[in-house]
């Protein structure tokens, strides 16, 4: 009786364990703007943003707009809250993309020529991660960064594992219906009235051939797989008009190849309360299982 009843807790104790194992995502990645430098963190060392990246329990975290910060200052960043890899584009330049990593970041190829603020790839754990910010300004210096991106990713030799995620600056024809009250193209008027020639707009309309490139490049967008409705990533909370209303959009994306397309576990635009205040991007979070 002894006997079975210890065999039956060990089975116990197995069937609990591999049920843990199943539910803990393989890989957790975020991408996230962090407002040049995460300047709104204004305590020694960013404490607040490594404590909110700690909870968090990332494996990779993509980030745009690293500004000020240096390789070794980022490497003591990124160590505070647990990561003990960390890759800056480049010192010196006001809005660098960079990825930390709880592990190895190899194969590192750093990519400025061409590109108004850049791209990194790099190999981590077995996949192929990007960490990419396009032009925020004119729409045809951002479809000649996307063509580069794009053909820097196909003269890779693999072809599969690849998240590609960022700061795109540009609208999805995924998200067409959220913009078409008219709101959204009038902004872009303004802007281009104040900037001229600077061209927001495409013959006048909001210009999808940005994202529509990287659809036919094979890449899925990870958030709409499990989030068909709109969701902005473009105002938090603090950074909503005080009179009027917001127009929101989604800039920031993670797209992967369709490989893993069947491993998708949580993706979802992280709100909470660090990020309705410290940034005027919401970061993506993505996990594989």
């Amino acid at each position: 009786m002894a006997r079975k009843f210890i065999s039956i807790l060990t089975l116990l104790l197995l069937f609990n364990t591999s049920v843990t194992l199943a539910q803990r995502p393989s890989l957790r990645v975020m991408s996230y703007n962090i407002l040049e430098g995460m300047k709104l963190d204004t305590t020694t060392g960013k404490t607040h943003f490594a404590e909110w990246v700690k909870q968090m329990d990332l494996d990779i975290l993509a980030l745009q707009e690293v500004t000020n910060f240096t390789q070794a200052s980022l490497e003591k960043l990124a160590e505070q809250y647990g990561h003990r890899y960390a890759i800056l584009l480049i010192e010196g330049e006001k809005f660098p993309v960079a990825i930390t990593s709880k592990y190895p970041i190899l194969n590192v190829q750093k990519v400025s020529d061409n590109m108004d603020r850049g791209f990194i790839t790099a190999t981590i754990n077995g996949y192929n991660i990007v960490s990419v910010h396009l032009t925020p300004f004119d729409y045809r210096k951002r479809a000649q960064e996307i063509d580069l991106l794009l053909a820097h990713i196909h003269a890779q030799p693999a072809k599969q594992n690849w998240i590609v995620m960022g700061d795109f600056n540009t609208l999805s024809p995924i998200d067409s219906a959220a913009y078409s009250d008219g709101r959204m193209v009038a902004n872009y008027q303004a802007y281009e009235k104040k900037y001229a020639p600077i061209l927001k707009l495409a013959d006048g309309k909001i210009d999808y051939s940005v994202i529509r490139k990287v659809h036919t490049a094979g890449f899925v967008d990870a958030l709409k797989k499990q989030h068909p409705g709109f969701v902005k990533t473009v105002h938090p909370k603090r950074f909503e008009p005080k009179t009027g209303t917001d127009v929101p959009s989604r800039i920031d994306f993670i797209f992967i190849s369709k490989d893993l397309v069947k491993k998708i576990g949580t993706v979802r635009v992280q709100v909470d309360e660090f990020t309705d205040n410290y940034s005027d991007h919401y970061p993506v979070l993505f996990e594989l299982k």
